[in-house]
């Protein structure tokens, strides 16, 4: 009788993870067989001259990697096109002593999605992510790392919402 109740916890279980996950990968219709993406231009206050570059092959990398699509110059089934639009320092919190105790440091991109067989896919949106770190830290000492890892988050962010359907 405890195996049935074991077989049960298990059946249902994993009928709940199923309907909320695609175990399958991505979820992206048969008939498109392609993607694009131009280049993200930075139009924040604050720039950094390698940002848009890098985030542009990011984004490439991410399709080519985790889906079969392939990559193609202009006019994908998969369109990617946008900009930075922030990349900013901002205090996070502070401390009676001295001021600021941790800065924030954020970056924002605004994504045109189009898919022409499907328009109903399409969308304009911002994503953004940020990362704290010690305000005794000089920025230009940390500003690589945490932007690879806040613009790895907002490639996720994007194939999440494109290719995961999330």
């Amino acid at each position: 009788m405890g195996w049935i109740k074991f077989a049960l916890v298990g059946v249902l279980a994993a009928g709940c993870f199923g309907k909320y996950y695609n175990l399958k990968g991505s979820n992206i219709p048969k008939d498109v067989k392609t993607f694009s993406v131009d280049f993200f231009n930075n139009e924040a206050q604050l720039v950094n001259p390698n940002l848009s570059i890098g985030f542009t092959e990011k984004l490439k990398t991410k399709f080519q990697s985790q889906t079969k699509l392939n990559l193609i110059t202009s006019n994908g089934d998969y369109s990617f096109g946008g900009s930075i639009t922030d990349y900013k320092i901002s205090q996070a919190t502070i401390n009676s002593n001295s001021g600021a105790a941790q800065n924030q440091f954020s970056i924002t991109v605004k994504v045109l999605f189009t898919c022409p067989a499907y328009p109903e896919k399409n969308f304009t949106r911002d994503f953004s992510f940020f990362r704290t770190f010690d305000a005794t830290k000089d920025f230009s000492s940390v500003e690589k790392d945490l932007s690879d890892e806040i613009t790895d988050n907002i490639v996720t962010q994007i194939f999440a919402a494109t290719a995961l359907d999330w």
